[in-house]
């Protein structure tokens, strides 16, 4: 998606990146600049305005919940985006480039939603059944009419509104997932409490959700994600985000549970500014990545509590860069709108319950909409943010993650969160179980569920099969700034296979590189396999290298990937997407190439040792030459980064294979 005339506008402010007086008649620079770029994202929905639809008539790929869910999808989520724009300061005529007027697009809004709603209508969009779709399309919706009140709500009759709030009634007591989802029906029933259509019971239901929604957190502000057992975004965009809303627009019911959830805003805010790299793009990592800068959503409504967590200049750069990242990249589909997938049209990232109208979640991260022009968010200078400031090592208890700032980009490895046993295979495991993630790289996904992906992670092939195993379980033992380790195993039960390979593995970082120490034990024959960071590119011209079957390295020219091996594999392989003959797997690029250490058929214990690296500077992935192995002592030397030398004493003494 190319917005110019957003970007140039961008460019404008970001380089004063000077106070605005709020006593200034004009509106602040950033102010107009983030409602324009807001105004370039509605554009491409008004010409799909129908007046006989309750929908945008998105086209793409269809999600599994069912046609009516993914219509109703088509509607909710983009009228969020619709409301944000309705609701702000009208930006001066002569800066706008789109005609189309604010009595049009709500006309339309409260057009589609009256036939939604309407049993009688032929875009009724039907019942709500036990755990549907249609439970969190509700919440969306009254986020939006809470939102654009004056603009979408009000102007109905009360018989329009009694219909409206008949079908958001249908909320009450279906059963929603034992996780974020429970936040759904909470916002739904105090909306319809707000607006005057409580029910008895509606407190106690919402009290109830609240109970179990606490229940989540674990530590620090971080969430367990109930039933999807992990960490990742959903904390942001989700727990902190609803969090916070209700706490804006419903906290005077309850003062003591807003305070609860602003205290653990506050411990989760700065943690979550280490996410984003210089560049603005955010960790991928997780699943439903593709709602993109719906990952801001927390930064924007934090400040309507008056919770400057960080520096309100810190937090708008943040965002700024972030929707820049973006925008910057080709991310609508043929309508204008946008479209599934990470920095393009990618449906090989997409989930399962991801359709059409799924992206227009990235509303959410335009919530700093609602502050009002004034706000210090949009008048103070702006603050570089972690990954802007410096290299930085950043522990995160609850979730057991360590995060490394490194030259502008961010790494994330992972030791604590679980690859969810319900939905892990729905979503694809390779979300949470590599190794370690990089913003500027992307990682590989899989089309085939049995095949996890080889890059940055061990897996395991039993002999004579073809499914291969990478991590699922987790219990995290250790996260320290240089050293991180946890046991799982490798395996699964099932009806064609069992394997069970338990395992511990040991991460030790020095920089770019991290030194990976596996014990497997296995009790069939299996190949293992451990592949280094993949390699995207557009291009397919890459420059490989490899050095006495333990080493090797492949580029781009502009991003390096090596992998050394000391002891415990046998050669060196490269996973690699050449040409068009078999599917995309790069989250980022149509082409990449991945180093891959692998084994002999192993059975009994072993314990591997593996040196991987990326970076930007070819010189720096050179081999190491490793000087001792010596139980609880190592010592490595690199031609350009000096001497590593690590005392520990799960270290074990080792025959060098790269010797």
């Amino acid at each position: 998606m190319s917005l110019p005339r957003f970007a140039a506008a961008l460019l404008g402010f970001a380089l004063a990146a000077f106070p605005v007086s709020a006593s200034d008649k004009a509106l602040p620079e950033p102010y107009v600049a983030f409602g324009l770029m807001t105004e370039d994202l509605v554009a491409p929905l008004v010409p799909l305005m129908d007046v006989n639809r309750s929908n945008f008539p998105l086209e793409g790929r269809p999600s599994d919940h069912g046609k009516m869910a993914d219509e109703l999808e088509a509607f909710t989520r983009p009228s969020l985006l619709l409301a944000l724009w309705l609701q702000m300061e009208a930006i001066p005529q002569d800066q706008r480039t789109h005609d189309f007027t604010r009595e049009q697009v709500a006309r339309w809004f409260r057009s589609a939603m009256l036939n939604g709603t309407d049993p009688e209508h032929p875009a009724y969009w039907g019942h709500l059944v036990n755990y549907h779709q249609h439970g969190v399309e509700m919440s969306i919706l009254t986020m939006s009419l809470t939102v654009a009140r004056e603009w979408v709500w009000d102007p109905l009759s009360e018989a329009e509104k009694r219909q409206v709030a008949a079908w958001l009634g249908e909320i009450r007591g279906n059963a929603r997932y034992w996780n974020n989802h429970l936040y759904f029906a909470v916002l739904t029933l105090e909306f319809l409490r707000s607006v005057d259509y409580e029910e008895p019971g509606d407190q106690a239901a919402i009290d109830f959700m609240f109970e179990l929604l606490e229940g989540m957190h674990v530590a620090g502000g971080w969430f367990k994600d109930g039933t999807n057992e992990g960490y990742d975004h959903y904390n942001a965009f989700a727990f902190h985000t609803y969090g916070l809303w209700w706490s804006w627009k419903f906290g005077h019911t309850n003062p003591q549970r807003a305070e609860r959830w602003m205290a653990w805003s506050k411990e989760f805010i700065p943690d979550y500014a280490h996410f984003f790299a210089a560049s603005g793009e955010h960790l991928p990592y997780g699943r439903s990545i593709t709602y993109r800068f719906n990952s801001l959503s927390v930064f924007g409504v934090a400040p309507q509590v008056g919770l400057e967590a960080i520096p309100y200049g810190e937090m708008r750069r943040l965002c700024r860069k972030n929707l820049e990242f973006f925008l910057s990249h080709p991310i609508a589909q043929e309508q204008g709108t946008l479209s599934m997938g990470w920095t393009d049209e990618y449906l090989g990232v997409v989930e399962p319950y991801i359709c059409p109208g799924s992206p227009y979640w990235a509303s959410k991260g335009l919530l700093m909409l609602t502050l009002p022009p004034e706000h210090a968010f949009w008048t103070d200078s702006e603050k570089p943010y972690p990954a802007e400031r410096d290299n930085f090592t950043h522990v995160i208890e609850a979730p057991r993650f360590v995060l490394q700032g490194l030259d502008g980009e961010v790494g994330l490895y992972n030791a604590g969160s679980m690859v969810s046993r319900n939905g892990g295979r729905r979503y694809g495991e390779w979300k949470w179980s590599k190794l370690a993630y990089r913003t500027g790289l992307g990682f590989l996904l899989a089309d085939d569920f049995d095949l996890y992906p080889l890059d940055a992670q061990i897996t395991a092939v039993p002999e004579g099969h073809q499914t291969r195993f990478g991590r699922r379980a987790t219990i995290p033992l250790i996260a320290e700034a240089d050293h991180l380790a946890y046991s799982y195993a490798l395996g699964k039960r099932g009806d064609k296979i069992e394997f069970n390979a338990p395992m511990r593995t040991d991460l030790f970082l020095k920089g770019e590189w991290t030194l990976a120490i596996h014990r497997a034990e296995t009790f069939v024959p299996a190949r293992f396999y451990h592949g280094s960071f993949a390699i995207g590119s557009d291009q397919t011209d890459f420059e490989k290298q490899s050095q006495n079957t333990g080493y090797a390295l492949t580029g781009d020219g502009e991003s390096y990937s090596a992998i050394q091996n000391v002891s415990g594999f046998a050669q060196v392989q490269w996973d690699q997407r050449l040409d068009d003959s078999s599917p995309r797997l790069h989250l980022k690029s149509d082409y990449h190439v991945t180093p891959v250490l692998a084994s002999e058929p192993i059975e009994g214990k072993t314990t591997f040792a593996v040196l991987f690296w990326a970076g930007k500077d070819k010189e720096d992935g050179a081999p190491w030459r490793i000087e001792k192995t010596d139980t609880g002592h190592w010592k490595l030397r690199h031609p350009t980064l000096g001497l590593w030398e690590i005392e520990n004493p799960i270290l074990p003494a080792l025959t060098r294979d790269s010797d």
